[in-house]
């Protein structure tokens, strides 16, 4: 009884489960050359290149980031020398603009003697011009009340 019991088992080992056992197992042979081979070595790829990639990636921004601060850093030295070159612009006109006033005052000063001297020379020549005339006036002054003529020169 326990030997029918499990002749009709479904569990029962027979010759059928070395065939399905060595199915199986090329089967997996089979299925591990044609599918699951070609697939990790496409999931491999594709993971390297996402790692290439991702690393390509780092690589540029590193580089960007080199190159801003270069720039960055130039930007910096011409505004620099800019100011410098507007400065040293300004220290030359500021110079500039005090040497044309003092040269300007200077002229200005010559003129003034020169024209304080001519005022002197005409007013000593009026002076001498009314001198004269003022003797002369006086002697015709004098010639008139006297009804005889005087000198011009003296008594």
């Amino acid at each position: 009884m326990i030997v029918l019991a499990l002749a009709g088992s479904v569990l029962s080992i027979d010759g059928s489960f070395l065939v399905i056992f060595i199915s199986i197992f090329i089967l997996v042979f089979i299925l591990n050359k044609t599918l699951f081979k070609p697939i990790n070595k496409v999931l491999d790829e594709r993971e390297r290149l996402g790692a290439g990639r991702m690393t390509e990636a780092k690589q540029m921004l590193a580089q960007y980031e080199e190159r801003l601060g270069k720039y960055e850093e130039q930007l910096r030295a011409t505004r620099a020398e800019a100011y410098q070159y507007l400065e040293a612009q300004r220290r030359e006109s500021v110079t500039a603009r005090q040497d044309m006033v003092a040269e300007v005052k200077a002229e200005t000063a010559r003129q003034i003697v020169a024209a304080q001297e001519e005022i002197s020379k005409q007013a000593a020549s009026a002076k001498q011009n009314l001198e004269s005339e003022a003797q002369a006036m006086a002697a015709t002054i004098s010639s008139q009340i006297l009804n005889r003529p005087v000198s011009a020169g003296g008594n």
